[in-house]
């Protein structure tokens, strides 16, 4: 059964995220494996601003409830699933396929009562509400809601459902260790704090003897499963970590207005370009940080990538975070915390920081050459790179050989991005640098805020050039070579 997508009205061409690149920019901090999930692949450009009108349709108390119905409903029915699918035997499955088909029909119908309209929403809504109109599926509902009953009889009388499995059910329903725990303390014995759970899962004989018992019951479960069993298509389960990507990213984002931080709803630029006023680091909403402090970020295609310069301690890694944040954030069609942006639908996000664990058995330097490979054949030309002390452990001389290389490889391929380094000597590069901003008339204080250094190489006489468009591309764009 083709579910209508709430993440995409068109497929995506475009590479997906590497899991590592949420660990580099602190995310996984933030958001949950399910929500991560949904992010892995960027949107199509023409996605970008659908799925930015449906966060804003979250705004509304109605629609986040309804949202947070539907995620708590696919999170029951991907656990019956499993029961389902790991059944010992036909009277426990068709037990369970009563369950399944009642949290189906149950995601059915609040998805028909979601109100708000647009691509993603209305096409959602929209499905479900037609295909809950019809002659089957009201027959389905019928069943299900009369099978229901019964279902609910037989878990009374005989055993409980506890997630995916079947108990015994006691007539007291606390576990016998807290029972005999109670015993103990009534008696003056030292509290246990050990706890263990009990319950006996039913052997599919015993569960076979309830269906005895229960025939009646257990014949209706089976010839409703023979009847309707095509109905279930696990493909629905997809929607749990949509729902929990857009309730996830809507709940950080209203911590972020309660901080008093802005948020925007980037612009997809024509040309390539990537500018926000204001940004922030999101990541250190996990410290629970209030006072985030701000920077602008501009890359264009005259100036793609630059060099991040400065002292420990002065901001570069916020730094380079808040722009890798910022841009998966774009490209998978949320908000960002900034005031303004407008940025380029970039085909990927790529990172390489400096992580110990990552490399296995051929040393640090090798993983990082393998790692750098690895992004250099995939960023083809229209990504954003962001790279933290490259080559930082191997010789000096060889290190700076090797970032002057890697840089100026991305700088000429035209893919954006940021290179902090610690490596002298890279004055003379043509690409520009950034770096951290001290505050020298109180004491060298560290002020987090990072600009354009005008000390490097070229640097000033660049932006007289570009003022006044008379760079090596903007000459070739106005006078192009006759062939």
């Amino acid at each position: 059964m083709n579910y209508p997508s709430l993440l995409y009205t068109k497929e995506s061409s475009c590479d997906k995220f590497d899991p590592t690149v949420f660990e580099d920019l602190k995310l996984t901090l933030l958001l949950s494996e399910e929500a991560i999930n949904a992010m892995m692949t960027p949107c199509h450009p023409d996605d970008i601003p659908v799925r930015q009108e449906l966060f804003r349709l979250l705004q509304s108390t109605k629609v986040r409830e309804i949202f947070k119905k539907l995620a708590e409903i696919a999170e029951t029915i991907h656990r019956l699933s499993g029961a389902y699918k790991a059944a010992r035997c036909d009277n426990e499955r068709n037990f369970i396929f009563v369950n399944l088909i009642g949290s189906v029909t149950s995601f059915y119908h609040h998805a028909s009562e979601l109100s708000g309209e647009g691509s993603l929403c209305g096409r959602f809504k929209d499905y479900f509400l037609r295909n809950s109109s019809t002659t089957e599926y009201k027959r389905l509902l019928a069943e299900t809601d009369k099978l229901l009953l019964m279902n609910e009889k037989v878990r009374v009388n005989s055993f409980k459902m506890l997630g995916e499995d079947l108990y015994i059910r006691p007539e007291d329903d606390r576990p016998i260790v807290a029972r005999l725990l109670k015993c103990a303390i009534d008696l003056g014995l030292k509290d246990s704090r050990e706890t263990r759970d009990v319950s006996i899962k039913l052997d599919p004989r015993l569960i076979n003897a309830i269906a005895a018992m229960n025939p009646i019951e257990f014949t209706a479960f089976k010839e409703f499963y023979n009847e309707f069993k095509g109905f279930f298509h696990k493909e629905i389960i997809a929607y749990r970590s949509e729902l929990n990507f857009y309730l996830e990213i809507s709940e950080i984002f209203d911590k972020v207005r309660s901080f008093g931080i802005p948020i925007c709803w980037p612009k997809a630029a024509k040309e390539k370009k990537f500018s926000a006023q204001g940004l922030r680091d999101l990541s250190l909403l996990a410290k629970n940080e209030r006072n985030i402090v701000p920077n602008d970020i501009l890359f264009d295609a005259e100036e793609p990538f630059f060099y991040l310069t400065g002292a420990n301690g002065g901001g570069k890694t916020t730094y380079l975070r808040s722009v890798g944040i910022a841009a998966v954030l774009f490209l998978t069609g949320c908000p960002i915390p900034c005031e303004t942006a407008e940025i380029y639908p970039l085909n990927c996000v790529y990172t390489h920081f400096p992580r110990d664990e990552r490399f296995e058995g051929e040393g640090r330097f090798a993983d990082e050459e393998n790692r750098v490979n690895e992004i250099l054949r995939s960023h083809a030309g229209n990504s954003l790179v962001l790279l933290n002390e490259t080559y930082s452990t191997t010789s000096e001389e060889l290190a700076l050989k090797l970032t002057a290389e890697l840089a100026e490889t991305i700088y000429d391929s035209g893919s954006m991005g940021i290179y902090i380094t610690h490596q002298h000597g890279i004055g003379a590069s043509k690409i520009p640098f950034l770096s951290v901003i001290i505050d020298e008339s109180a004491e060298n204080r560290r002020t987090y805020k990072i600009a354009r250094y005008r000390g490097a190489s070229g640097s000033y006489a660049f932006d007289i050039l570009k003022k006044y468009n008379l760079t090596e591309k903007a000459l070739k764009n106005r006078f192009p070579v006759q062939s």
